[in-house]
C-alpha cells in the first residue's frame, strides 16, 4: 500500500513542475502578443489597413525581403513594426514543421551505438544479468530479444523508462539513457513529471512507480510485449 504522505508530495511536486501544454502554447503566445505586438494605448483608434499601407518602407531600408502590410495579426504570423510605425509581416514557422526539425535532429544526434549498446553497457556496469533486468524492469523476454538482436527494434518510450528505472540511474544518467533513443523526459507531461519525482525520491521499483501513478490516476507503465 502507497503512503498516503507520499502521494500528497507527489500532488504538491505536480503543482510546482508540471506545465500542462495548454498552458505552454498560451504562454508563449502570450509572450509573442507582448514582445511583438505594438502598444496602442496612448492612440484613439486602432490603425486602420490603407493607414498602413500610405506608410510603406523606402526600397533601401530592406534587403530584397517582401513587405506584407496585413490587418492585423493573424495565426501563422506576427508583426514587426520599423520607427515610422509601418507594419512588417513575419512568417512564423508552423508547429508541424518544427516538430519535424526536431524529429530529424534527434535521429542526427543519437548517441553512437545507438540504444542497444547503452543498455548492454549499463546493465554490465550494474552487474545484472539480462534476465534480472528485464524481469525488473518488467519487459518480456521476447521484447529484449528484439531490442538486443540483429533486428535492433527501436523501443518505446516506456520501454526506455522501465529499463532505466531498472538500471536504478541517477537524473542526469536517466535523462542522457533517454536520449540514446531520441526521448526525453517533458514537463508537460504529467506522467513524466511523475518519473521525475520517482528518481527524485529513490523509488525505481517498477511496481511502486505503477501504484503511484495509480493513486493520482495516471496511466501506469504497460508491459510491452511487441
Amino acid at each position: 500500500m502507497i503512503d498516503e504522505k507520499l502521494i500528497e508530495e507527489l500532488r504538491e511536486y505536480l503543482k510546482d513542475h508540471y506545465t500542462p501544454q495548454d498552458d505552454f502554447e498560451a504562454f508563449g503566445c502570450a509572450c509573442l502578443a507582448e514582445d511583438e505586438l505594438p502598444d496602442y494605448s496612448d492612440d484613439s483608434a486602432e490603425i486602420g489597413y490603407n493607414d498602413l499601407a500610405e506608410e510603406k518602407l523606402p526600397d533601401d531600408s530592406y534587403d530584397s525581403e517582401e513587405i506584407d502590410y496585413c490587418r492585423s495579426s493573424s495565426i501563422g504570423s506576427y508583426h514587426e513594426y520599423s520607427n515610422n510605425g509601418a507594419a512588417i509581416s513575419k512568417k512564423i514557422k508552423p508547429f508541424r514543421d518544427i516538430s519535424d526539425d526536431a524529429t530529424e535532429y534527434i535521429k542526427k544526434n543519437r548517441k553512437p551505438g545507438g540504444f542497444a549498446h547503452a543498455l548492454d553497457k549499463k546493465r554490465k556496469e550494474k552487474e545484472l544479468t539480462p534476465a534480472e533486468l528485464y524481469k525488473r524492469a518488467n519487459i518480456d523476454r521476447r521484447q529484449y530479444s528484439r531490442l538486443m538482436g540483429p533486428e535492433g527494434r527501436h523501443p518505446s518510450k516506456n520501454t526506455v523508462i522501465s529499463f532505466a528505472l531498472a538500471l536504478r540511474l541517477t537524473r542526469g544518467e536517466f535523462d542522457e539513457f533517454l536520449q540514446t533513443a531520441g526521448y526525453s523526459l517533458s514537463n508537460t507531461s504529467s506522467r513524466d513529471v511523475c518519473i521525475m519525482f520517482c528518481i527524485e525520491k529513490g523509488h525505481y521499483d517498477i511496481d511502486k512507480v505503477n501504484a503511484v501513478l495509480f493513486a493520482v490516476g495516471i496511466e501506469p507503465l504497460s508491459r510491452d510485449s511487441g
